[in-house]
């Protein structure tokens, strides 16, 4: 598959003003980033795609319940077989959760993500 590169949500173009497409394992990594950043039924197209963010907010969050819901949303991708790794950080400061991932997909490719940003505010 192809998708338009995308960079903090934003369509990105190379220096002659072409679009820029990713394919293969950086799409996967990029369709598994916007899952991550979605709220679950915010997408009318698909409302089973993206994270319950309630889960992510309050002061007594509870980590695994975070962790099954990241895991959730990125088998929701059907090119994803298996989840390896999960982990996250997250600055209640800035209301911002840090994810990274390591996944593997159907076809045996190794997908990996780091720094995908979540509003948990």
């Amino acid at each position: 598959m192809q998708s338009l590169k995308l960079e903090n949500g934003d369509i990105q173009f190379d220096d002659t003003g072409e679009l820029l497409l990713v394919e293969e394992t950086e799409e996967l990594a990029q369709c598994c980033e916007i899952g991550l950043g979605t709220r679950t039924g915010e997408w009318f197209l698909n409302p089973d795609l993206g994270i319950d963010f309630d889960l992510f907010r309050g002061k007594d969050v509870n980590e695994e319940e975070m962790r099954d819901e990241l895991n959730r949303a990125l088998l929701e991708d059907e090119r994803i077989e298996s989840v390896e790794e999960i982990t996250f950080s997250i600055d209640r400061r800035a209301r911002v959760m840090t994810v990274a991932f390591v996944a593997t997909g159907t076809n045996g490719e190794i997908v990996e993500q780091e720094g995908v940003e979540i509003g948990v505010g």
